[in-house]
């Protein structure tokens, strides 16, 4: 089964090895055991000049169906401009930037996929030992005393000591690829490490400035409904006085008390989630919320947002997304290991050797007894063809899957950033109509007071001007707050450089 991942493997031209006629006969006076280790050597040099051929497709990445600019963005606001890659200076924050530099230094999420990349390149380090031989050394001493009753034995045999030796090498020699497809598959699993590494810093960050964002943008409505309730307050002792006087009514009092009570009812809420934002940010930070509180400021402005944000074109995009990197890498490992079950149709080589050396005293190690053998040896599971070609069919399976993923993740990274870009021109209309609104309220709810005070009108149309007023600032405070994620959001989803 073919898919346009792959290609056929490359196969370089092996050089002939020259015929018996051509070969240079070992002079009389040279000893046979080197005439034999010239043998290995030339037995050594042709699996290795074989060891050239990788069985198994080569990895081609699929194609990606991009459209040549993003469906939500606007030229007002997103220009067709390279992103640039400090994305987060341009809110000139340095509080921000001081948060965003502690998470990517303590944050756990980091650590954590930073250890798992530090596993897999060990792993990516032990495959490449699997190319080289093996050599285990063999020692020891033993003594030995054999029985007085045993009749094959003269009585006149003592105790001996026995030291022993040697060294035993094996060497599977890569006719086919099978190990080198095996490196490959490990090392481009490295690879996919280190962009999940660069997705959870990315996440990491943007999820740092959110928080942030939303902590202030909690503290600035806070302190708009700690003001609001302060006015309600004053007004109400007003009309508390007015009716001692004579010259108001109860029921402007009770009503004046309810609409202060209501914004009151909010501060403790809001409290609340100004809390579990400094939680979160701690938590972002790896660091005690206490010692996240003095390093930031009691209170802040949410900062002052660009007016413009560049987002580039979907191909430079789909360069810059980690999870897309993520998944090209591990398709191309899945890709590797088609190869690693082809080779299993071909016959493997293994060089074996062994030397050691047996004397009854250490000083005689050496010069007594030596045992050595060394030669090729071939295997070849012929009569298993039907098993391996099913396990190299399920192994195309399982590319066949990456593959499907890999498609997945370049699609949903899409959504999520035309969702991130319509999010953000969504809360930018609104911040701008709400700002109006506040305005307009504003102005509405100083006319009423003016007309209340000139004796034109009832408590009750101040108390309405006052309560859409209150309303209209609140919303416009968690636009504010949502308008800023919503940027974090943009510059996520657009995979901006947030190395540091």
């Amino acid at each position: 089964m073919d898919a346009d991942y792959l290609k056929p493997a490359t196969r370089r031209r092996v050089p002939r090895v020259p015929g018996p006629e051509s070969r240079v006969p070992i002079a009389r006076h040279e000893s046979a055991e080197r005439a034999n280790w010239r043998r290995v050597a030339v037995t050594a040099a042709l699996a290795l000049t074989l060891a050239a051929c990788n069985v198994g497709p080569e990895y081609v990445r699929p194609d990606a169906e991009l459209p040549p600019r993003f469906d939500q963005a606007v030229e007002s606001v997103n220009p067709p401009a390279a992103v640039v890659s400090e994305v987060w200076s341009a809110f000139k924050e340095p509080e921000l930037d001081a948060l965003i530099d502690q998470a990517l230094k303590a944050n756990t999420q980091i650590a954590q996929a930073l250890a798992r990349l530090d596993e897999t390149r060990a792993l990516a380090g032990l495959s490449f030992f699997s190319l080289m031989p093996t050599v285990t050394a063999d020692s020891g001493v033993q003594r030995n005393k054999p029985s007085n009753k045993d009749p094959f034995i003269p009585p006149d045999v003592g105790t001996t000591d026995t030291y022993r030796l040697g060294f035993d090498a094996t060497w599977e020699i890569d006719l086919f690829g099978s190990l080198r497809r095996q490196s490959e598959a490990i090392y481009r699993e490295v690879d996919a490490r280190a962009a999940a590494l660069d997705a959870v810093r990315l996440s990491v960050v943007a999820e740092t400035a959110q928080a942030y964002f939303e902590l202030r943008g909690t503290q600035a409505q806070l302190a708009v409904q700690e003001r609001n309730l302060a006015n309600l307050q004053e007004n109400l002792d007003i009309l508390r006085k007015q009716l001692e006087a004579g010259r108001g009514t109860e029921l402007d009092v009770t009503r004046a008390n309810a609409l202060g009570l209501s914004v009151a009812a909010q501060v403790p809420q809001t409290r609340a989630a100004v809390s579990a934002q400094e939680q979160r940010l701690a938590v972002l930070t790896a660091q005690p919320v206490a010692r996240l509180r003095a390093q930031l400021a009691p209170h802040k402005d949410l900062p002052a947002l660009p007016a413009m944000v560049a987002v580039g074109t979907p191909t430079e995009w789909l360069a810059r997304r980690p999870d897309i990197r993520e998944a090209d890498r591990l398709l191309a490992a899945e890709v590797s290991r088609i190869g690693v079950e082809t080779a299993e149709f071909y016959p493997k080589l293994t060089l074996t050797g062994a030397f050691g050396v047996t004397a009854q005293s250490f000083g005689k190690l050496g010069s007594e007894a030596q045992r050595w053998n060394y030669g090729p040896g071939l295997s070849w599971s012929f009569l298993d063809f039907g098993r391996v070609r099913q396990r190299v069919r399920a192994q195309r399976a399982v590319a066949d899957g990456a593959v499907a993923r890999y498609q997945e993740t370049w699609l949903k990274a899409l959504e999520e950033t035309e969702n991130a870009l319509a999010g953000f021109r969504a809360w930018n209309e609104s911040c701008a109509a709400l700002e109006l609104a506040v305005s307009e309220s504003r102005r509405s709810a100083g006319l009423a007071r003016l007309r209340y005070d000139a004796g034109a009108s009832d408590y009750l149309a101040v108390l309405d001007a006052e309560r859409s007023l209150l309303d209209l600032e609140d919303q416009y405070a968690q636009a504010q707050t949502h308008r800023a994620t919503a940027l974090a959001a943009v510059y996520k989803a657009l995979a901006g450089d947030f190395a540091r």
